[in-house]
């Protein structure tokens, strides 16, 4: 009797043909897997090699009481049908494991259990082909550990069509320990409005189940964008799937808190949302597996727009909440902000201070991937009516411990520049500008390319795209590069200080960046030093642009090719330097908001050293000095 079966080669299975298998199953590195027929497995199966299906099912059915489980080095399987038939135990799919199914899941008796980062996808297009007659399928996620903290989020399972927090949402502390028996969370209400962790014991085994506090349950369905129109919720309210919700966590002791959603029937196939101009839409991934951004937009715009739509149905912009480390349930106390995705790229939200003192979450200036994490919920706005769509077509196995994908508690032929502001209280924005080839992207508008800010600050900055100065943008899309653009910037400030424009990071460029002065006809080196507009309040909304090319910069060299040496001398005098004896018909000297502060002119000047009497304040002043064979601009430093 052999204690397991190894496939060295290729074991092909036709259809309309019964296996059964009683010991483990392992299907080696070198061997492929090919089961067109019914597999009945009594023990586990582990796959190193290739495997395939296009009809049949696999079964498995344990008659001992152990756990079956699925795993393997090449870190996913295919099966075509698959059903768990196991009632004493269930089957196990191996932490960060893709089992990746043609057609339907049967739980008939018994559960499957994906741990960790383990993920169930299916390729059959149509409505769900899942079935079940006392068979769960439970599913790990990982939220903020903050009873302060909200995490939005979507539920990978059903119960009956439905799902809701009791009798779904489970204490996922001791999965590792009990995988198949979690327990259902807890709910209170009222003061002091806080989660409670997991009481355990000396082994780790969950005691009393954690805590989830009632107040901070809501859900958010086709309003205008008004914080007013969220709509309360509470452990009991039915959810359809797809729908998103928020809620607060526990105040764990651990990094973050594990939850396990338990139901009888795994989501599958197309889910749909009416939707009307113009409305807000909280909704959220609904499949135990990764969904790929750039799928789910395109599928939900028109062809013309660069999708696979009859119309534009969303604005092609997807919006996370990301946690930022709040310190209490007032709203004066909430750190946190929405980042950003659409097909262009990502960007992260407006960083708070308390995340630069260290205190932050370190997830929450990432921006968002191209892949979403199972039970991530997030913000849609419409375009106009229609109907929002997932399918089994966005799903695919991206692991969030490979990186590829985030659960907010690579595109190669993308240019992508990051732009950073900070502003006296230490916020930081960062500003996405992205070129996308073979995209119908230009430097106007463009739908799903194109994103608007959700929460901008008093102080910011952002695109201004079309000319159209009522709107923020948070990332610009445009086609190829050509370094002619020119991109308008604003900046709005309401407080003074040091307000600094910077290059956080490139990726896959390599064109100097520069910051073009409207109103001093000078550009700035972004790629090279920050900028730091010493500028009083207001809306700067025609004067700043990023351009490629450089003009008078305000980083020039103070030797120019006529000889002239510009500085101020730190005794109240700017000095010229004119060793050539250039004439010079005219100096005038601007502050930096580009206003005329001081005007020298005399028939000519032929002396080889100026020296003009200047008692300003300190700061950066530009002077203009006008002759016959041109004019220069030179920026000098009054400390």
């Amino acid at each position: 009797m052999f204690s397991q079966i190894v496939n060295e080669g290729t074991l092909h299975i036709n259809q309309s043909t019964l296996v059964y298998f009683g010991e483990e199953y392992t299907n080696k590195s070198t061997a492929t897997h090919n089961n067109h027929g019914d597999l009945y497995l009594n023990n586990n199966f582990i796959n190193n090699g290739i495997t395939s299906a296009n009809s049949g099912t696999t079964v498995f059915n344990s008659s001992t009481n152990s756990i079956q489980t699925i795993s393997g080095l090449t870190t996913n399987i295919n099966f075509f049908n698959l059903t768990i038939d196991n009632s004493l135990t269930g089957v196990k799919v191996a932490d960060d494991f893709g089992l990746i199914i043609d057609n339907a899941v049967s739980l008939l008796d018994g559960d499957l259990r994906l741990v960790g980062g383990s993920q169930l996808i299916q390729t059959h297009i149509g409505t769900n082909l899942n079935s079940s007659v006392s068979g769960n399928l439970l599913k790990d996620q990982q939220g903020n550990f903050s009873v302060y903290g909200f995490n939005y989020w979507s539920s990978p399972v059903n119960n009956s069509s439905v799902f809701s927090l009791s009798g779904s949402l489970f204490d996922g502390t001791d999965a590792a320990l009990n995988p198949f028996t979690p327990q259902q969370v807890l709910f209170n209400s009222g003061l002091p409005y806080d989660g409670l962790p997991s009481v355990v014991d000396g082994s780790g085994n969950v005691t009393t189940p954690l805590t989830i506090n009632t107040s901070w349950l809501y859900k958010y369905s086709r309003g205008s964008g008004s914080v007013a129109e969220w709509i309360k919720i509470d452990e009991n309210s039915d959810l359809v799937t797809g729908e998103g919700f928020i809620m607060k966590g526990t105040s764990t002791a651990n990094a973050s808190q594990n939850y396990v959603f338990k139901g009888n029937i795994p989501n599958d196939g197309t889910y749909q949302f009416a939707i009307s101009a113009e409305e807000y839409l909280l909704i959220g991934n609904p499949y135990p597996s990764a969904i790929d951004t750039d799928e789910f937009i395109k599928d939900n715009i028109s062809v013309s727009s660069g999708g696979n739509g009859a119309a534009d149905v969303i604005y092609g912009t997807l919006y996370f909440w990301v946690e930022g480390g709040s310190t209490s349930h007032n709203y004066s106390g909430y750190y946190g902000g929405y980042a950003t995705r659409n097909l262009t790229g990502g960007a992260p939200p407006s960083v708070s201070p308390i995340l630069v003192s260290g205190l932050g979450s370190s997830e929450f200036a990432i921006p968002p991937k191209q892949y979403m994490a199972v039970a991530q919920g997030f913000f849609v706005n419409a375009v106009g009516a229609g109907n929002i769509v997932f399918k089994n077509s966005q799903r695919i196995f991206k692991t969030e411990s490979s990186g590829e994908s985030i659960h907010y508690k690579n595109d190669t032929e993308k240019s992508i520049v990051r732009i950073g502001y900070d502003d006296p209280e230490g916020f930081h924005r960062q500003i996405v500008l992205g070129f996308v080839p073979n995209s119908p992207a230009n430097i106007n508008y463009n739908i799903a390319y194109d994103a608007l800010m959700f929460d901008s600050r008093e102080d910011d900055l952002f695109f201004i795209i079309d000319n159209d100065l009522t709107k923020k943008y948070v990332i610009q899309g445009v086609g190829t590069f050509d370094n002619t653009y020119e991109l308008p910037l604003g900046l709005k400030i309401t407080e003074e200080g040091t307000h600094t424009i910077k290059l956080d990071s490139i990726e896959n460029f390599n064109h100097t960046i520069y910051i073009k002065d409207n109103v001093l006809d000078v550009t700035h080196n972004l790629s090279e030093l920050n900028f730091e507009p010493n500028l009083p309040p207001g809306e700067y909304l025609d004067r700043f642009k990023i351009v490629f090319e450089s003009q008078n910069t305000l980083d020039v060299n103070e030797f120019d090719i006529s000889g002239l040496n510009v500085y101020y001398n730190g005794d109240n005098s700017i000095v010229i330097d004119n060793k050539n004896n250039l004439e010079i018909d005219k100096i005038l000297i601007f502050n930096v908001l580009g206003q005329k502060i001081l005007q020298v002119k005399k028939k000519s000047f032929k002396q080889d050293s100026i020296v003009i009497p200047f008692r300003k304040k300190e700061g950066v002043y530009l002077v203009r000095i006008e002759s016959n064979q041109g004019e220069e601009t030179y920026k000098i430093f009054k400390r």
